[in-house]
């Protein structure tokens, strides 16, 4: 555990701070409705289910989330430990970068392609999980396999591009061309979320790189050590100062396009 000082994620818990402060906000986040004449609005038309806006606003949500229990990790309990702002940033960093990446595509065609990209990619996903189950949806519901010939014949019936929609979606990719829609070097955004998904998935070289050794014992064959580590707070602001952007970004953006 460690007594951190981390003040540079005030900047990102005031975000969260005004867009939770009223108790009717709490689920919707305090994000505007989208306007019926808005840009958002007419992205829709034609999606069935799989609207642009739907999707966008859970990937705020979600991002909103982690940062909320962040702030509540930070603020109430006192002490972190070494892995888990990295991974709660993370979650921050991958649905942000996921909205910004539709809403800043250049033309209402690639905003619903993208948007159905992730749909689709969503279906499959769960299909995988169905599999695993044995889950079989109760009618009128539709197992996800269905849900994504769904997503096809929206995709033909709009005159979308198939080759497009149904490409693997990689969050490398989106959180590069976020990184780059919001200022800054898509290489350097790139590299912040590698390092959170080093700590994420338990890798040796993220923690030995990127935290802070505070002793050493000497195995017994004499080929190693075991390091104990705890957080680097100068290397965690990079990462703090990523989520902080592509969440305003994310927002910023949102809030253009549902009122606009």
């Amino acid at each position: 555990m460690s007594q951190a000082n981390l003040d540079f994620l005030a900047h990102l818990f005031d975000v969260v701070e005004s867009l939770t402060e009223r108790a009717d906000q709490q689920i919707s986040f305090g994000l505007d409705e989208v306007g019926p004449t808005s840009s958002l609005a007419q992205d829709d038309v034609g999606m069935d289910g799989f609207k642009v806006s739907i999707m966008v606003m859970s990937s705020i949500g979600s991002a909103l989330d982690h940062a909320i229990t962040l702030r509540s990790l930070v603020t109430k309990a006192g002490e972190v430990t070494n892995a888990a702002p990295w991974t709660l940033l993370r979650g921050v960093i991958e649905p942000s970068s996921l909205a910004v990446w539709i809403l800043d595509a250049t033309s209402r065609v690639h905003r619903q392609e993208r948007a159905l990209r992730v749909w689709r990619h969503d279906m499959h996903e769960r299909s995988n999980w169905e599999k695993d189950t044995g889950f079989v949806p109760t009618p009128p519901g539709k197992k996800a396999t269905d849900r994504m010939k769904q997503i096809d014949e929206i995709v033909q019936r709009l005159g979308l591009r198939p080759q497009q929609v149904a490409q693997k979606l990689y969050y490398s990719h989106t959180v590069r061309d976020a990184g780059e829609a919001a200022g800054m070097p898509g290489a350097a955004a790139r590299a912040r979320w590698r390092e959170c998904s080093g700590f994420a998935h338990g890798r040796n070289w993220s923690s030995m790189r990127l935290s802070q050794p505070i002793a050493a014992t000497r195995l017994r064959d004499r080929d190693g050590a075991m390091v104990a580590l705890t957080l680097n707070e100068t290397h965690l602001e990079g990462v703090a100062d990523l989520a902080t952007t592509l969440l305003n970004k994310a927002l910023s953006d949102y809030a253009d396009a549902a009122n606009g």
